[in-house]
């Protein structure tokens, strides 16, 4: 085995171990969520501890809850289909931003979320850096050149801030996108479409469509660039096509939830360009006046420097021509200007995340204006000086970026991940099937996922269009400066009906409020009680709740025998024909069999589930199997034969 091979594992477990330790994983998780001490009803148990950037906060009420909730669905046997804790009920593996496909994530799946989410992190790192790596040695770069732009990339203030999100997970996979797309557009090789499909399903796994489609605008250009004549774009198309195949089981059911949802109805977007102030991070990470993460922008200063170097190439080399006109392209994109405001208003993507991939435009000029350093070293016989102030660069450049990236991400012990209440475990400990509905800004929106609540909000990109809809009628859902998704207790709707109707059994209120249960019923012709009341928070129970499975047209009985977050197993008994309803909002993919015959259910999306039922005994199973999952795995069977068929056409070497 030649010694370069043997180093390989060897730089691999030292990289490994400098962004453990550099970034304070050994010290805890890199997770914000120290912002629960701030929050109902777990401030009065907690420590106050803000989070370092408040923007950081979706990981604690978004990522870590899925992770947490699929983990547990696979241990028991189940895949992550359904999530039953969040909007009344929204697919899981379907929400793209549950990036649950890529294997970057698996180490959180598999390990939970307090032994495998710094590890999930850290493949992140790694797969950018050795990405980076060899794609600019690929691309004939030097061993320290390309170690400066991998670790401008990987290290960069916009890739540590975004490190805890999905934008991270589809960016880290885009060198090898590009080496493989390269490769294809200058020799096809059956090996590399190999290389490019797989590349193509990490990036689109990743969970950010935006991060993907910019990820895709990049890597075309540079197929462009490079391709001799346009029957040689047809390669790197197909190795694509054949990676958006393998995604397939991912991507369709995204697309099914997406047309349903509140984005696609033209949701509200805020996005607009940065300020052009805020082009001082790039030298200040620290520099305040701009969005802590959305303008993180770090690439080191020896980078920097090195740039307007290798822009003196950008005449008799192609390849640092289009690096140098990317990277102009991705700066307009981001920074305030006439191409800028027109991207903002005239789509709904946030274009400022280029940043995410600017670094690695800047890398490969930066790479190519070292190396043209080295070479003038070497024609004055200096070479070897040379090389070892290159690699003093690169220490530097390292240092700088791992000394700017500590400090970014709070750290938690894994201990107070799930950290519980008297008002939680109360709650918890009702057997029963119901609905929560916590008041204000108490029990943020998602967190009840973690603790396996059933909570009628929501905090997602996306929402169900037409259970929002619906839901309108338990009473009117804002924001607050803090929250997302509150429903005020005075904004409740007189009467309560729609509460009973959805089995809203637990109104979970602020200690904070003087008012309680008696006002509430007064006001709002409620029947609520109090049965807890804490420091933690006060428990309101609704009387009037209906059962979460019953029977109505008809009188008789209505048993849930068991339930999975897709599957639910019920008996009725009944003199007459009647509707089995069950409190959980509809949407395609639920599927019912009567006796195991399959049966139509009687909704529209985002109503209250209800079966035909004949009169008897009868067993009844409601279980979700989306369709759009099933094909996707059929397309990518095929998109993987035929991935295999293609490589074995085209020459192996």
């Amino acid at each position: 085995m030649s010694p370069r091979r043997v180093a390989v594992p060897f730089a691999i477990i030292g990289a490994a171990a400098v962004l453990w330790l550099g970034l304070g994983m050994d010290r805890g998780l890199l997770l914000s969520n120290g912002i629960k001490s701030m929050c109902w009803p777990w401030a009065p148990f907690q420590a106050r501890r803000a989070p370092v950037a408040e923007a950081l906060s979706d990981p604690v009420w978004q990522f870590v809850p899925w992770l947490e909730l699929a983990g547990r669905e696979l241990r028991a046997g189940r895949l992550p289909l359904w999530n039953p804790h969040q909007d009344g009920g929204v697919p899981l593996l379907g929400n793209a931003q549950s990036a649950l496909g890529t294997p970057l994530v698996w180490p959180a799946l598999l390990l939970g979320v307090r032994r495998g989410w710094n590890l999930s992190l850290l493949l992140k790192l790694l797969l950018a850096l050795g990405g980076a790596w060899a794609f600019l040695r690929e691309r004939g770069r030097s061993a320290p050149a390309a170690a400066l732009g991998a670790i401008a990339f990987a290290l960069s203030g916009a890739f540590v801030a975004w490190l805890e999100h999905p934008q991270t997970f589809a960016a880290a996979p885009v060198p090898l996108l590009l080496l493989y797309a390269g490769r294809l557009a200058e020799r096809p090789r059956g090996r590399d479409v190999i290389g490019l499909a797989l590349a193509t399903y990490l990036v689109l796994a990743g969970g950010h469509p935006e991060t993907a489609l910019m990820a895709a605008l990049l890597c075309g250009g540079w197929v462009l660039a490079l391709a001799p004549t346009r029957r040689r774009w047809l390669p790197p198309l197909g190795g694509a096509f054949l990676g958006a195949a393998l995604a397939a089981p991912l991507l369709l059911p995204f697309l099914e939830y997406f047309a349903r949802s509140e984005a696609a109805r033209g949701a509200a977007r805020t996005s607009r360009p940065l300020p052009l102030s805020a082009l001082i991070r790039f030298v200040i990470p620290s520099a305040g006046g701009s969005h802590p993460i959305e303008a993180a922008a770090t690439v080191s200063l020896t980078l920097l420097v090195l740039i307007p170097v290798g822009l003196a190439l950008v005449r008799r080399d192609r390849e640092v021509a289009f690096w140098g006109g990317a990277s102009a392209a991705l700066l307009l994109a981001a920074y305030d200007g006439p191409f800028a405001r027109f991207l903002a208003t005239a789509t709904p993507v946030f274009w400022t995340r280029t940043l995410l991939l600017l670094p690695l435009a800047l890398g490969c000029v930066g790479a190519a204006g070292l190396d043209l350093l080295l070479a003038r070293a070497s024609r004055a016989g200096r070479e070897r000086a040379a090389k070892g102030a290159a690699w003093l660069l690169v220490a530097v450049a390292g240092t700088e970026l791992l000394g700017a990236a500590r400090g970014i991400h709070s750290i938690t012990p894994p201990a107070e991940l799930a950290l519980s209440t008297p008002l939680l475990a109360r709650i918890a400990s009702d057997p029963e099937p119901f609905h929560i509905l916590p008041l204000h800004t108490f029990l943020p929106a998602n967190s009840a996922t973690l603790l396996a609540l059933d909570d009628l909000r929501g905090y997602d990109a996306l929402a169900v269009h037409a259970w929002r809809e619906r839901r309108a009628a338990i009473g009117r859902f804002t924001n607050t400066p803090t929250v997302v998704d509150v429903v005020e207790p005075w904004d409740l709707a007189p009467g309560g009906a729609a509460l009973d109707a959805w089995s809203v059994k637990y109104l979970l209120l602020h200690p904070q409020f003087a008012f309680g249960a008696p006002e509430l019923n007064a006001r709002l012709g409620l029947d609520l009680v109090e049965v807890y009341s804490g420091p933690d928070g006060r428990i309101l129970v609704n009387r009037r709740a209906k059962p979460r499975v019953r029977l109505e047209g008809a009188p008789g009985n209505a048993l849930l025998v068991g339930r999975t977050a897709t599957r639910w197993t019920m008996r009725t008994e009944s003199l007459a024909p009647s509707r089995l309803v069950v409190a959980n909002p509809m949407f395609p993919g639920w599927r019912a069999k009567v006796d195991g015959v399959p049966t139509n259910i009687e909704s529209k999306a985002g109503d209250l589930t209800q079966i035909p039922v004949p009169a008897g005994t009868h067993d009844v199973v409601l279980e979700y199997r989306p369709s759009s999952f099933r094909l996707g795995l059929g397309i990518a069977a095929f998109g993987a034969l035929l991935a295999l068929a293609m490589a074995r056409r085209l020459p192996s070497a």
